[in-house]
């Protein structure tokens, strides 16, 4: 059973024990975009978030004989609800649940006991993620409506972690070791669970209050398990958690050893932000390969507003916002950019043999190149809430299967252009 009926069970007996000493003392309230109760050394606090997209898309193929595709469509892509507080100053814990998400199916988010000794140490056991910069960052405080392909390859979602962590002033250091989500089925008789384990550290060399260099790195090694464990399978989507994967490899992986670089740049209103990812995969058979993916993108709040770089988590927090709404105020309006590039050719060309002709049916574009040029609009009434304008101009360029027969040969690639707007509010 993992070590999920553990974490349950600790957070069951946590809780009877909050609600035991709550009596004891005087409850106060304090706002942090929805109540938090207080009494003495004990917090308590309902959090959630929602997301609601309109989304346009327009898919045209290269080859002839598919029919280009046209989409509108509205959705909850995301909507989630949970708990979040403290016992004392050591220990802390969250629990949260997707109730409705874009994929249909509930399932639970973030799971998590947090042990601190001390004010520079954490040590964390639960369903969480543990590596890349704007994958850790909360999707509340990310420019872009959706973290792109990047993140998509790297394939670090929640999953049930034991982690220990340091940090200074101006840098961080952790480890971890992990293995399944804890949405996962257990494994079958005679079969094991995806094992994985990693570091993470990063640095600020430039601390001021107008001008924050954020610097990063990490590794990750996988082994999917053995028997009836999945194989690790690298695909992207178009910068959209709407429609189809055209660049997909397939599940191929037995293996994989990740290394990553990720630097945030700030001054005042403009922000520079990159990731880097190079991987190597073994196969079952026997065959290795490497994958590379990167993103560049670029912001600037016209308004005057700062991105938030929360130094000692090495990762965003929420942007403070200078007019809001609430005060009388505009609000604020950020413009941004994106740049992506994935590159999953070698999973091709090292490893599909080119089937005999005519097989027509046989052409199978499983692996390429993908790069997209994202253009996105924020306006923020106030921090809890934004609504959101991207727009993502996407280039899928697909290996097609060499055919004994060139004239057969057909040009699978695939360009997606998707409009989509964004209501999103949490608390």
């Amino acid at each position: 059973m993992r070590i999920k009926i553990a974490l349950f069970a600790t957070a069951a007996v946590g809780a009877m024990a909050f609600s035991g000493q709550a009596l004891a003392q005087e409850t106060t309230t304090v706002w942090k975009g929805a109540p938090q109760f207080v009494n003495d050394t004990l917090t308590f606090k309902v959090r959630g978030r929602v997301y609601y997209d309109v989304v346009s898309q327009d898919v045209d193929f290269a080859n002839p004989t598919a029919t280009d595709l046209s989409t509108a469509t509205s959705r909850i892509r995301t909507a989630r609800i949970g708990v979040e507080g403290t016992w004392n100053q050591n220990w802390a814990y969250k629990a949260e649940a997707a109730l409705s998400s874009a994929g249909g199916v509930t399932q639970w988010e973030d799971l998590t006991l947090e042990y601190k000794p001390n004010d520079t140490t954490s040590l964390m056991i639960g369903n969480f993620k543990s590596t890349g910069f704007e994958n850790i960052s909360s999707s509340r405080y990310i420019t872009m409506m959706e973290r792109g392909p990047f993140n998509d390859v790297m394939d670090n979602g929640r999953v049930m972690t034991a982690a220990a962590k340091i940090n200074g002033e101006t840098w961080t250091a952790a480890a971890f070791i992990h293995g399944d989500s804890v949405n996962s089925a257990d494994p079958a008789l005679g079969s094991s669970e995806q094992f994985g384990y990693g570091a993470r550290g990063t640095f600020v060399p430039v601390n001021g209050d107008f001008t924050k260099l954020h610097l990063g790195g990490s590794i990750r090694f996988r082994d999917r398990g053995k028997g009836a464990a999945p194989l690790f399978q690298y695909r992207v989507r178009n910068n959209t958690n709407f429609g189809g994967r055209n660049v997909d490899t397939g599940a191929i992986g037995d293996k994989d050893a990740q290394y990553a670089a990720e630097f945030l740049l700030i001054h005042k209103a403009f922000s520079l932000q990159g990731e880097y990812l190079s991987a190597n995969v073994e196969r079952a058979n026997g065959i290795d390969h490497d994958i590379d993916a990167f993103y560049v993108s670029g912001s600037w709040f016209l308004t005057g507003e700062m991105r938030n770089l929360d130094v000692k988590r090495g990762e965003l927090g929420r942007t403070r916002i200078l007019n809001p709404m609430t005060a009388g105020g505009m609000g604020a309006v950020e413009l941004a950019v994106r740049y992506d590039s994935v590159d999953l050719t070698e999973a091709f060309t090292q490893a599909r043999p080119a089937p005999p002709a005519p097989a027509v049916a046989a052409i199978s574009p499983l692996a390429g190149e993908y790069t997209a040029l994202t253009f996105g609009a924020t306006w923020y009434p106030f921090p809890y809430v934004r609504f959101m304008l991207n727009y993502t101009d996407a280039e899928n360029d697909l290996t097609p299967i060499r055919l004994a027969n060139p004239a057969l040969q057909i040009n699978p690639d695939v360009d997606v252009k998707t409009l989509q707007f964004r209501t999103q509010y949490d608390f």
